[in-house]
């Protein structure tokens, strides 16, 4: 059995791909429950045959990764205050009133949170894994709480995190970080970021409930990958 990863670019997004070469007469593929994509090719397969195939099931690789990265995440639901006036950030319920300033949106106030909270997190977790990216940018994002690539070294992150418990964002930071080490959701994958970030599972688990759900969460154990950004 020998692995080996290619690269599928299409409609913006560069999705690595863990080719595996096995005694099977036909390509085939398969996006995984984590929206990690699986294709097994005859051994006798080219670089350039492989490459032609993913380029030509490009458009159902992407399909089939967001509908995957759809059912993995529960999409983030804060575009307004709960009925009390509160609305949650960085994992709590503050006045809506107070923390928004005059004619700026909940968005508006995400962004800015992000803004000020990101790059001291990136400056230390950079330092920690010796490894840096090129360049990093925020987005308002759907489906996905940051997205990287590799090749160009750029990463994204969901301005939606600065509702969630800090922690969340110092995973997904982590995360997106550690696909600069291994592009794909392989056991190396995960095994360096449960290195750099022990709590990634709890993270995780926070960010699959509502961000009003997660303020309301019993807080007050210290977690691993976690310091308070404002």
């Amino acid at each position: 059995m020998k692995l080996g990863s290619h690269c599928v670019h299409h409609d913006g997004r560069d999705i690595p791909v863990l080719v595996e070469r096995k005694r099977v007469k036909n390509f085939n593929l398969h996006v995984r429950a984590d929206a990690s994509v699986f294709c097994s090719v005859p051994n006798a397969a080219s670089s350039k045959q492989i490459d032609d195939f993913l380029a030509r099931h490009a458009s159902w690789i992407v399909q089939h990764v967001e509908r995957a990265e759809q059912s993995a995440r529960t999409q983030p639901r804060h575009d307004e205050p709960t009925c009390d006036g509160l609305i949650p950030l960085w994992g709590e319920l503050v006045d809506a009133a107070e923390a928004i300033p005059n004619a700026a949106t909940l968005q508006q106030l995400y962004r800015l949170e992000l803004e000020k909270a990101l790059p001291r997190i990136v400056g230390r977790i950079e330092a920690t894994m010796g490894i840096h990216a090129e360049r990093w940018s925020l987005r308002t994002m759907k489906s996905r709480w940051g997205s990287c690539t590799p090749a160009r070294k750029t990463i994204r992150i969901n301005t939606q995190l600065a509702a969630y418990q800090p922690l969340c964002l110092e995973m997904v930071v982590t995360h997106e970080l550690v696909h600069l080490m291994e592009p794909s959701h392989n056991a190396r994958f995960h095994a360096l970021l449960d290195t750099y970030c022990p709590s990634n599972r709890e993270a995780s688990r926070i960010l699959r409930k509502s961000p009003l759900e997660a303020a309301n969460m019993t807080r007050g154990a210290e977690l691993n990958c976690c310091s308070a950004p404002r």
